[in-house]
C-alpha cells in the first residue's frame, strides 16, 4: 500500500530533521510503501543549521521523489536581491529583532547557492496522491504566508477554509504548527504539525503518513536533542530568545 510523508517547520532545525528522516526510513523497513516526501515550508527559519538542512534535502531529493514549497521565512529569504551584497533588507521588515538576527544568520550562512534554491521553490503544491488531487500551502489557500489554519476548530470552519479549493479532495498546510486532520463535505485539510519549531513544551519532531489510496492520515512522533541545538544558538552568539523558543514555544 502506498504512502506520501509530509513535513512542515523544519526551521532550520537540522537534529529533529535528521530524526524525522531515520524514522520514516524505519517505517520503509516495516512495510510503508512511502513513494513522495511532501515538505511544506518553513525549511529555514530561527535555528542555526540553514545549510545542514539544505544538504540534507538536496540528498534526499537525489533518491526519491521530493516536492518543496516555500513557508514565510522562506519567502523572507527568496525576496532578497540575487546580487545582494549582504541581507540589510532584513532590518526594514516588521518583524522581532532576535527574528532578523536569526535570519540574518541564515542569509549568511546559505550562501548564493543556498539562496537560490529557496528562490527556485514554488508557493504552493499542486499533485496527486493516488488518484486524489491535493493542494499544499504553507499558510492558507488564501492568504499563502501569514494565513494560519487553526487546530481543533468547528467543521464549519474547515469548511470555510476548504472552499476556495474544493475541487480538490486533500488541502495540505503548515501553519498551525499542531497535528490537524479535519474532514470537511469538500475534503480533508491536514497540518503533519512541526518538525523543528516547537509550538509548546515537551515538543517532540511530528510528522504525517497518509495513505494514498484513502487519504487516512497516521501522526508520528520522535525525539530529539535540544541540548545540541541549544549549544549551538550559544556557540553562533544568536539571541537568547531562541534558546526560550526551543524549550517553550514562545519568548
Amino acid at each position: 500500500m502506498a504512502y506520501v510523508a509530509v513535513l512542515a517547520n523544519i526551521n532550520g532545525n537540522f537534529p529533529a530533521l535528521m530524526k524525522a528522516l531515520g524514522k520514516i526510513e524505519e517505517l520503509k523497513e516495516e512495510g510503508y510503501e512511502i513513494e513522495k516526501y511532501y515538505i511544506l515550508g518553513n525549511i529555514i527559519g530561527l535555528f542555526p543549521y540553514p545549510k545542514e538542512v539544505l544538504d540534507a534535502l538536496d540528498d534526499l531529493i537525489k533518491t526519491n521523489n521530493v516536492k518543496i514549497i516555500r513557508g514565510e521565512f522562506d519567502q523572507i529569504i527568496a525576496m532578497s536581491d540575487p546580487h545582494a551584497e549582504g541581507p540589510d533588507y532584513i532590518d526594514e521588515l516588521a518583524i522581532e529583532p532576535y527574528v532578523k538576527k536569526a535570519l540574518k544568520y541564515t542569509w549568511e550562512k546559505l550562501g548564493h547557492e543556498g539562496r537560490e534554491f529557496i528562490r527556485d521553490l514554488p508557493i504552493y503544491l499542486v499533485d496527486k496522491i493516488g488518484k486524489n488531487d491535493i493542494f499544499g500551502v504553507y499558510g492558507s489557500p488564501l492568504n499563502p504566508f501569514e494565513g494560519k489554519v487553526l487546530p481543533e476548530q468547528p467543521t464549519s470552519y474547515y469548511e470555510a477554509v476548504m472552499r476556495p479549493v474544493k475541487d480538490y479532495e486533500l488541502l495540505l498546510v503548515a501553519s498551525p504548527k499542531l497535528p490537524v486532520n479535519a474532514m470537511t463535505r469538500y475534503g480533508r485539510v491536514v497540518c503533519p504539525g512541526s518538525i523543528g519549531f516547537p509550538p509548546g513544551k515537551e515538543h517532540k519532531a511530528t510528522f504525517a503518513i497518509i495513505n494514498a489510496d484513502n487519504l487516512h492520515t497516521k501522526f508520528v512522533e520522535v525525539e530529539y536533542d535540544k541540548k545540541i541545538i541549544e549549544d549551538k544558538i550559544r556557540a553562533e552568539g544568536l539571541p537568547e530568545e531562541l534558546i526560550k523558543i526551543l524549550y517553550h514555544g514562545k519568548v
